[in-house]
């Protein structure tokens, strides 16, 4: 359930984790996660799909996706801003921003986007998942953008053996050096609570992470 805690903000859950009484209703979990899936597709991968203008940052007019959707989706009626912004400040990965009457997703574009205004990645190092058999392709020719528009990192071990295990079972870990990266002048971004992106990621920066280091983590 996403509710509004009339002390503490929006939630996701039956009550408020800070005081536990139970806010104003505003969507059900069924709502949400369709809602999820529609905003996900249309602020990453198909705007035009609703006839909807992205300016080159990847930022939607709120009110012009709010009528959208409101004419193609039957079940959305009854969706305000308020919804939106619930759910923007709500989401458990960061995935998207609301800013002056404009959003957008900040990672996983297969539309063009220049991501440059969001904020550097301040750590050292990176995470990045492959399969055995991509292993020594990518460490002889970096990483580079295949599905999406940009290379997508994690800020963890296990968050990079998430993403992997999406494909394959036991997922190799490469480790990024983002320190050596950025006094180079490489621009890395961080675009969500455990996602940053880069254009791409020179073959000097990577390196296998060892079962040793990633017992550490």
């Amino acid at each position: 359930m996403l509710a509004s805690c009339p002390t503490h903000g929006y939630y996701r859950g039956s009550s408020c984790p800070k005081c536990g009484q139970t806010g104003k209703f505003l969507m059900s979990d069924r709502e949400l996660d369709n809602l999820g899936r529609i905003l996900a597709g249309l602020l990453r991968h198909f705007p035009d799909k609703l006839g909807l203008k992205v300016d080159g940052r990847g930022w939607i007019d709120l009110k012009e996706l709010l009528q959208a959707l409101h004419i193609s989706r039957s079940g959305f009626q009854w969706l305000r801003e308020e919804h939106l912004i619930a759910l923007v400040e709500t989401d458990p990965k960061g995935r998207y921003q609301i800013d002056g009457g404009m959003i957008r997703a900040t990672y996983g574009h297969t539309i063009d986007v220049n991501l440059d205004d969001l904020p550097m990645a301040e750590v050292d190092v990176l995470y990045y998942p492959v399969t055995e058999e991509e292993l020594e392709l990518v460490l002889e020719n970096g990483l580079h953008p295949v599905d999406r528009k940009k290379v997508h990192l994690s800020g963890s071990v296990d968050k990079a053996l998430e993403a992997g295990r999406v494909r394959t079972e036991n997922p190799v870990i490469l480790k990024i050096d983002v320190k050596k990266a950025k006094e180079d002048g490489m621009r890395i971004y961080k675009a969500g609570k455990d996602v940053y992106v880069a254009d791409s990621i020179d073959k000097k920066y990577l390196s296998k992470l060892d079962d040793s280091e990633g017992d550490k983590q």
